[in-house]
């Protein structure tokens, strides 16, 4: 590791050399871009301005969204060009772009820094994202059972239904109210578990989506690869070989930790398909079997294969568990927060299940519970930025104007999700606005959670939209039918919501506050 003086001297040269660089660049790009309009500061500005738009100072995207509405803007970047596109119609042209014109995988690669942060070949051919895709979607029913069995045993471990002062000193000490049988656990904390589990299931199954060091690897390479990240973005080009290597023990430790439970798995499955053929008996429908069956044969045993498949593994969980887990949470928030809508939502979800059981069908029918849903992501979740795009070739939108190639290319997600033109009292938390706008324009389609359109872009938009938004949905609902069924639930202390945190351009939920929960004497679904 380098030593405290090493980093002080790089970081200081860095900071120099990041401020003469974007001066060059803001320069360049202002008489480049001369029909685009510039919100911020520019020239020696930008560095000022662009840390005030990342550490939540001052809002360019929404200042340029309120004032520009409509047109193309352009926000304080390092290095780069950020075009901001707003309004229906050009929103639109990003959607019927080409790939060859218009990148989110170039996006992708540029905002995770993927050449530093992980093998080339895994965002050439992501691959591993087509299983959520083909298989896992196509095939949720059948792995339904798996995902309510779960969701039930997260719960009943990480929310018990007795006080358990030996758990709540495990989160971090929280407390226990045995006068009224109420019980105060770390929202963000549990959620994170909850979700880590339930998707680890699907993904590698038992007896490893149980493991808790594996969970928590998971949740520590996203931390690591989120933070090398931005480290290495916030670095001038020629600099980030030396940067990255500065930086290479994080992710590597975390994958070696990782690869110790995964390559004894792989083993196993391997000589079982050597013994008994190809589609042997007890044989996983996951990710991980996915990944084995796409690994040429030579190559099956040998360690950088076993590499290859965790960092596919932990990369697909990546994308899968953070905005699963924040969701949840913040669901959990607006739950506690708005406790009049729970008789309703309890009834809806009580009825079905009565009817149906839950099932992937039941669930698709919990309309309220689906608004409900969509409501806290609309206000609560999806961040500044949607749908980004790499520019490949010079793109020309629909109103005449050119971005360059090299640029980057946003949407203002959040600005949208708060807009009054799309939303009536837009900063309000309005849980069944969706189910009402359903019944009243008779669509059922539309309005769910899981439709994607250029006013809520919780998922994107078009041919690229998230694909793994169905599995998303499918987990929120049930896990919040069965807290409905099984527990009730309040803030704690004054009563007054958490006030969330933001992390660059994303809101997260608050991670130091609790949730008090107590069981119901109903039975759980």
């Amino acid at each position: 590791m380098p030593s405290s003086t090493t980093w002080f001297i790089f970081g200081i040269t860095l900071i120099f050399l990041t401020a003469t660089r974007c001066i060059a660049d803001s320069k360049l790009r202002k008489s480049k871009y001369k029909n685009i309009i510039f919100v911020g500061p520019t020239g020696i500005g930008t560095v000022i301005g662009f840390f005030q738009l990342l550490l939540g100072i001052r809002d360019f995207i929404q200042e340029g969204y309120d004032q520009h509405y409509g047109k193309l803007f352009a926000i304080p970047t390092l290095f780069q060009m950020t075009v901001v596109v707003s309004g229906h119609d050009l929103i639109e042209d990003i959607r019927k772009a080409s790939d060859d014109q218009l990148s989110l995988y170039g996006s992708i690669k540029e905002g995770m820094q993927t050449d530093y942060t992980m093998e080339p070949h895994i965002l050439e051919n992501p691959y591993h994202f087509r299983f959520i895709h083909l298989s896992l979607t196509r095939d949720l029913g059948g792995r339904f059972p798996e995902l309510k069995e779960e969701v039930i045993a997260a719960f009943s471990e990480l929310v018990p239904p007795t006080d358990s002062e030996e758990f709540i000193l495990i989160l971090r000490d929280f407390s226990s109210d045995k006068s009224r049988d109420w019980t105060t656990f770390p929202a963000w904390l549990t959620g994170k578990l909850v979700v880590l589990r339930v998707v680890n299931r699907l993904f590698v199954g038992p007896p490893l989506c149980n493991n808790s060091d594996y969970n928590e690897i998971n949740d520590a390479y996203s931390d690591a690869l989120v933070k090398t990240a931005l480290i290495i973005g916030f670095t001038p080009a020629f600099l980030k070989p030396i940067v990255s290597r500065l930086l290479d023990v994080y992710i590597p430790k975390t994958l070696r930790r990782a690869m110790k439970h995964v390559a004894p798995i792989v083993e196993e499955r391997l000589e079982k398909e050597k013994l008994f053929g190809a589609d042997w008996d007890g044989k996983s429908n996951d990710l991980l079997t996915w990944l084995i069956e796409k690994t040429p044969e030579s190559d099956k045993l040998s360690v950088t294969t076993v590499k290859a498949i965790t960092i596919r593994l932990l990369a697909t969980m990546f994308a899968a568990y953070r905005p699963a887990s924040m969701a949840l949470t913040q669901a959990l928030f607006d739950l506690a927060t708005f406790p009049g809508y729970i008789p309703e939502l309890r009834a809806e979800v009580e009825s079905i299940v009565k009817e149906e059981g839950i099932s992937k069908d039941s669930i698709g029918k919990m309309y309220k519970l689906d608004s409900f849903i969509k409501e806290s992501l609309r206000l609560r979740a999806g961040g500044k930025a949607s749908m980004p795009r790499k520019v490949l070739k010079d793109f020309t939108f629909s109103n005449g104007t050119t971005v360059f190639a090299g640029s980057s290319i946003i949407a203002p997600g959040y600005a949208i999700h708060h807009d009054a033109r799309h939303y009536s009292n837009p900063a309000d938390f309005d849980g069944f606005r969706f189910a009402r706008l359903r019944e009243e324009q008779d669509d059922p389609v539309r309005y769910q959670m899981v439709s994607v359109n250029p006013t809520f872009m919780m998922f994107g938009n078009g041919r690229h939209a998230c694909p793994g938004r169905f599995l998303v949905s499918a987990l929120l609902k049930t896990m919040l039918a069965h807290v409905l069924m099984t527990y009730d639930i309040k803030l704690e202390h004054n009563g007054r919501r958490p006030k969330d945190k933001w992390y660059t351009f994303s809101p997260a939920p608050n991670q130091t506050a609790g949730l008090l929960f107590r069981r119901r004497s109903a039975p759980s679904c």
